[in-house]
């Protein structure tokens, strides 16, 4: 059946690339910069280069998919249509998850760094009073979140820029040594990690009904941005590794461990750049995870998956308010938990099944519906999809290995969760939604 959502076209190509590239790049690269350092030293930039290219094949299913059903839900209505009722609910279901873990994991890295600046601002507080500053910005509307991303998302980059510039004539090939010295392992272990750090080209099939641009056009900027965010990942960690020597950063324990690199690179004062880089990146990723989350939400709640009152949308406004106020609540909520990277590794092994249940969509639609208007067709099928297929099974199971007994619970739990809702709750529906074109 085909929803009428009333949401309002105001995003532009521009804000859209910027909603895509500040999804990706929060500040995670700064304040884990000692983990990342640990799990995998300098080789972090083969684990990076690694996920760029299978998330580019991930993306490019992405964009097919996109451009033949361009509403919100996006993973939800693709895999639904591809592979029935329950595939498409479990694929809704942990992005869910995974957007719920991000929301909640950006708020504690801004409560630690303000923490970093002034230690009388309680981490948890500042976090919880940031996530509902941001939660009030989506209700108001697309196009004033929309500017307000451009904004930061400019301010993001240009801080990183100037940081790796300043740092390339300070490093030393002596740093980086011994360059593999957590071995293969350390570097298969950050690929599903890595792949994390690319989440947020999907906030694009969420917000494709409020972009005022031809589909054809949007679906571009999936692997035009991943492209783009992995050189700024490349030139920072180079320079984290290479201004000191990176077991030295791997043993930090600074709330902001990056602090010491860009303070050889920049000085005391300079480091203010980096920080307040930090921050706009961080609300650029807020911003976008709860825009796309909402959308989420509210695709699978009118389609009778979840709770009707998700979805909600505001007369005057236009946005999904429930919605948002749902992942504005657990943003304050887990502002509280202290275990930042439980967060990120849970929502990496909730993010790749949904990965891979869109490539394998695109395979399952090419068959069943081989008459579907594709207004982008990826090139290199079948090869494409297979690869990320292919690639995303055995990065799923090194990102369960990476899971705490505690974010094991939550995973698995979460999923027993969702059966049950569905089994139990759930409005029954068609298994398709052929409308969705």
């Amino acid at each position: 059946m085909e929803q009428n959502s009333n949401l309002t076209r105001g995003l532009t190509l521009v804000t859209l690339f910027t909603l895509i590239t500040g999804a990706m790049v929060g500040m995670a690269w700064a304040v884990l910069a000692n983990v990342f350092m640990y799990r995998a030293g300098p080789a972090i930039v083969i684990s990076l280069a690694v996920a760029a290219v299978l998330s580019i094949f991930i993306g490019l299913c992405y964009a097919e998919l996109c451009s033949a059903m361009p509403k919100a839900g996006g993973e939800y209505i693709y895999v639904k249509r591809g592979m029935g009722n329950f595939a498409g609910f479990i694929a809704g279901w942990l992005l869910v998850l995974a957007y719920a873990s991000m929301m909640p994991g950006e708020c504690i890295i801004l409560g630690k760094l303000l923490n970093g600046i002034n230690p009388s601002w309680s981490p948890s507080l500042t976090g919880a009073l940031i996530a509902v500053f941001f939660t009030v910005i989506n209700l108001m509307g697309v196009k004033i979140s929309g500017r307000i991303q451009f904004l930061f998302t400019l301010i993001l980059f240009g801080g990183i820029l100037l940081y790796c510039a300043a740092a390339i004539p300070k490093l030393q090939w002596a740093n980086y040594q011994p360059v593999f010295g957590k071995g293969i392992g350390g570097i298969a272990i950050m690929i599903p990690i890595s792949m994390l750090g690319f989440m947020g080209f999907d906030i694009l099939p969420q917000a494709a009904e409020e972009v005022n641009a031809p589909i054809r056009k949007m679906v571009f900027l999936i692997p035009l941005s991943i492209l783009f965010v992995a050189f700024f990942y490349f030139i920072v960690n180079l320079a984290n590794a290479g201004l000191e020597p990176w077991q030295k950063l791997a043993a930090s324990k600074d709330s902001i461990p990056i602090m010491g690199p860009v303070k050889i690179a920049l000085g005391e004062k300079g480091a203010m750049i980096v920080i307040v880089a930090g921050i706009c990146g961080l609300l650029t990723t807020m911003n976008a995870f709860l825009l796309g989350g909402s959308r989420l939400l509210m695709a699978m709640a009118a389609d009778g998956q979840l709770p009707s009152p998700l979805a909600y949308v505001h007369p005057k406004f236009r946005t999904p308010s429930v919605a948002l106020i749902f992942l504005g609540l657990i943003g304050v909520a887990g502002s509280y938990i202290k275990e930042l990277i439980v967060l990120f590794d849970t929502a990496s092994a909730a993010v790749l099944i949904c990965y891979f249940l869109v490539a394998l969509s695109v395979i399952m639609l090419r068959r069943k519906e081989p008459g579907m208007e594709r207004p982008y067709k990826l090139w290199g099928y079948p090869v494409v999809p297979i690869l990320a297929i292919v690639a995303v099974i055995p990065t799923w199971l090194i990102s369960l290995t990476l899971l705490t007994p505690w974010a094991m619970g939550v995973f698995w739990g979460w999923i027993i969760l969702g059966g049950l809702y569905f089994l139990l709750f759930r409005k029954k529906g068609p298994a398709t939604d052929k409308a969705a074109t």
